[in-house]
């Protein structure tokens, strides 16, 4: 019993699983390059194994481990691999453990240069240098214009040395990297979007106050960006704190603020729109559009709490005043049915006035020999303010629902 004991612990339940954080090396230098990858156990049990180089030149360490967690580093010594300059070395790395095994191909490479930076970055390509200008902008705007970089890109046959070249004479540096990373594949274009794509505003009718607000427009990543902020139709109710966006205009989190004023009193109407563009035209999505409305809010609103009453019901007239007045309301219905506790009503700024549906004895007769389903009718509105007078129309159906 106790034999078999010990020949059961020889096995894990679950197994080891191996993990390998990378898929492929890519490796290019001009004499020797070092870097690191993880080996993790994703199943059971204590993962051991072993790394075997194919690579000439490649070295792993350690190259034997044993604990589910583990970090390798790697170093490729580019004069070991008995290369000459501008070839590639294609070969296999194999990690044996036992959760399982991976071969990991490799790419390696020897340059004519490289570059070596004060932060201790080696650039050997335009990828390298990418990966630099994105956590040291400005030192990568230097070597952009450097003899040194210039020499790098020729060693490792740039395509575009004479768009490079142009770009080199352009005094704004921020702008001619983002194009040569664009030029080289490396990203996309920025893109601008507006956040909100509408803002609305109101005032009361007798209110002429300027009014500001303000947009957010936001760049999809940190590349250059210069573009113009358009008034669609030139509406000279609207005026832009600003008619271009330029880099120095966003944040760290790639937002730009443009403010903006309203003038009433350049408004005719009750009512004006009015579109702002990003860029030189309106995307497709509208991504890039802002819509600006302005209502001036009527003097009196009337409506009622519903669309339709009963034969024996009640009722409520809801009333708005945007004056800034106290309001006289006179209120008027040519069918008897309907029926208000007064004619006349004193309304501030927001009252509601109450009303009774209610037939006679006679109607209803009517009404039962008529087989009517509904009938129609209309409340006539008076108000009035010193100097002013308004006059509405409310329509309104009755009947057995």
């Amino acid at each position: 019993m106790e034999a078999e004991n010990k020949y059961t612990r020889r096995y894990e339940s679950p197994l080891p699983v191996l993990s390998v954080d990378i898929d492929a090396l890519s490796l290019e230098t001009k004499d020797s390059i070092s870097g690191t990858f993880r080996i993790k156990n994703t199943g059971g049990g204590v993962l051991k194994g072993q790394i075997f180089s194919r690579c000439t030149g490649l070295v792993f360490e350690p190259a034997e481990w044993e604990g589910n967690t583990q970090t390798i580093k790697y170093t490729w010594n580019a004069s070991a691999a008995g290369i000459g300059i501008g070839q590639t070395l294609d070969a296999l790395y194999y990690i044996s453990s036992n959760g399982g095994e991976k071969e990991i191909p490799v790419s390696a490479k020897l340059t004519k240069m490289s570059i070596t930076t004060a932060e201790g970055y080696t650039v050997a390509n335009i990828q390298d240098f990418y990966a630099y200008a994105l956590k040291h902008p400005a030192q990568a705007r230097r070597m952009f214009t450097d003899s040194e970089f210039y020499m790098l890109l020729l060693a490792t046959g740039y395509p575009y040395m004479e768009v490079y070249e142009s770009l080199h004479k352009d005094a704004n540096r921020e702008r001619a990297m983002d194009n040569f990373f664009v030029l080289s594949g490396l990203k996309h274009r920025t893109n601008l979007e507006i956040q909100s794509h509408q803002l609305e505003f109101s005032q009361k009718p007798e209110v002429r106050d300027m009014l500001y607000g303000n947009f957010l427009v936001q760049k999809n990543d940190g590349g250059y960006v210069e573009a113009p902020i358009l008034i669609k139709d030139e509406a000279p109710w609207l005026t832009l704190s600003s008619g271009k966006l330029a880099a120095s205009d966003f944040n760290e989190t790639h937002a730009a603020t443009i403010n903006f004023s309203i003038d009433p009193t350049q408004i005719r109407k009750s009512y004006a729109r009015e579109q702002v563009v990003i860029g030189t035209d309106a995307a497709e999505d509208g991504s890039n559009v802002l819509e600006i409305v302005y209502r001036r809010v009527p003097p009196l609103i009337v409506r009622l709490n519903r669309a339709a009453y009963r034969y024996e019901d009640k009722g409520v007239i809801e009333v708005i005043n945007n004056t800034g007045k106290n309001m006289q309301i006179e209120t008027f219905c040519p069918e008897s049915y309907i029926r208000f506790t007064a004619r006349s009503f004193v309304v501030g700024a927001v009252g509601e006035i109450p009303f009774d549906v209610k037939l006679s004895a006679f109607m209803s007769a009517q009404l039962f020999f008529r087989k009517l389903p509904y009938m129609k009718t209309s409340i006539e509105i008076k108000a009035k303010i010193p100097a002013q007078e308004f006059k509405k129309n409310l329509p309104i159906i009755v009947g057995e629902w």
